[in-house]
């Protein structure tokens, strides 16, 4: 049986997979049932290769933190396996891929926005690629609920700075409307002599 190769190209990144189709649930010569290797090229960083397993906690937290960085939160997420980590660094985010052998030091990855948004744009192309039929491990996204965006929101010091700012900005605008205002009349005895009247 021959191996299927599928490659996912966006501007800094790079992911291809490699495997076999699974003759044992019908799939056809084109599709990737089952998965041998996978190796993603990030500009700028050593080429990442793993097995299966480490494709799915890569995945899992990559795809969970972008999708709370869309919605304005900015949290860690750590994989089940404890081998892959995404958190903030600053403005930029920090991807700790943490090797299971020993004496292998764990990569650290800084990725800015539009890397993050290339390494999300990759696994998700893969993820609904109907090329590869795959059980992945962890669950379908669904959407986060507003409620949940709010809380999650108040409860970051990293978003009191913009609550304040926006809540002293609508005081002051409250402020401005409460000031009265008086319409001043003049009539024809009240203009100076020297002054020139113009007419509506």
């Amino acid at each position: 049986m021959f191996n299927l190769s599928y490659r996912y190209d966006q501007n800094s990144t790079s992911l291809t997979v490699v495997g076999v189709p699974d003759v044992t649930v019908g799939n056809s010569d084109k599709m990737i049932g089952i998965l041998s290797s996978w190796k993603l090229e990030i500009i700028g960083f050593p080429l990442l290769e793993g097995k299966r397993e480490h494709l799915d906690n890569l995945m899992l937290v990559v795809l969970k933190y972008s999708r709370y960085y869309i919605s304005g939160i900015r949290e860690k997420f750590i994989s089940p396996q404890k081998t892959v980590v995404i958190s903030p660094s600053g403005y930029n985010h920090k991807l700790l891929l943490i090797s299971s052998q020993k004496g292998v030091k764990p990569l650290e990855i800084i990725l800015d926005d539009s890397e993050l948004s290339d390494l999300t744009r990759c696994l998700d192309s893969l993820r609904f690629d109907e090329r590869i039929n795959l059980n992945w491990t962890f669950k379908s996204d669904k959407p986060l609920r507003k409620g949940f965006i709010f809380n999650k929101l108040l409860k970051s010091s990293n978003y009191l700075p913009t609550l304040y700012s926006t809540a002293l900005f609508l005081l002051i605008s409250g402020l401005f409307l409460l000031v009265p205002t008086e319409k001043i009349e003049y009539n024809s005895e009240q203009i100076a002599p020297n002054s020139i009247l113009i007419n509506d």
